[in-house]
């Protein structure tokens, strides 16, 4: 941010003084992997992997459930799904003519409701599955505060013959992300924006100063 001053002798108001009133300069960074750390870093969160178990009886489906809509359970990664409905004797869906799943997403349609005999039977509502379910990693959203990092990068000019570029920047201050593109038809990325932070750490020095530093080698 600056100030700027025009002078008002010769009638033609030219600036003739310019004063910084502060400084400071932001990072912008274009990420193409989806690492669970770069994850949660953009969205000020944190990833936690769970442990793997098994459920029950997990009512799905809610009272009334419909033919193609689609429920989940409470987990995904499934294995060894068996769905029962409620009758005083239970009956077992079938895989493939009662309901298909998506295992790893926990989701299943109903394909339909009744037995399918003549003439067709309901099943009690509520439906109930029992599964096991595998290690799967969950990343928080807006969880955390302001994250800072300090960022190194170890880089190639290509345009001065490949030459090796060493920046160090000691603290970057992280905005969170502004748009994540989940469908894509190329390859996806997205972007970050944080502003560098002075160093109180580090010795203040008329040369290199308390941000960072780049070095041509």
């Amino acid at each position: 941010d600056v100030l700027e001053h025009y002078e008002s002798q010769s009638g033609q108001r030219t600036l003739d003084h310019r004063m910084v009133k502060q400084k400071s300069a932001t990072l912008n960074l274009t990420i193409e992997e989806f690492t669970r750390d770069n994850l949660a870093l953009a969205l000020y969160g944190n990833h936690v992997t769970g442990d793997g178990g098994a459920v029950n009886d997990e009512p799905v489906g809610a009272a009334e459930p419909m033919v193609g809509d689609r429920y989940f359970l409470a987990h995904p990664k499934v294995s060894k799904l068996v769905i029962k409905d409620s009758g005083a004797k239970p009956a077992t869906l079938a895989a493939g003519v009662d309901y298909t799943g998506d295992l790893d997403f926990g989701s299943i349609q109903f394909l339909r409701l009744d037995d399918g005999g003549s003439p067709p039977v309901p099943y009690v509502k509520p439906f109930k599955a029992s599964y096991a379910y595998g290690v799967a990693t969950e990343i928080g959203i807006f969880t955390q505060p302001l994250p800072e990092r300090y960022l190194r990068l170890e880089g190639l000019n290509t345009a001065q013959g490949n030459a090796k570029v060493l920046v160090e920047l000691y603290r970057v201050a992280f905005d969170p992300l502004k748009e994540l593109s989940l469908i894509s038809d190329e390859y996806n990325k997205f972007e970050m924006e944080g502003s560098l932070l002075a160093d109180p750490t580090k010795p203040f020095d008329a040369v290199l100063g308390q941000f960072g530093r780049i070095v041509q080698l």
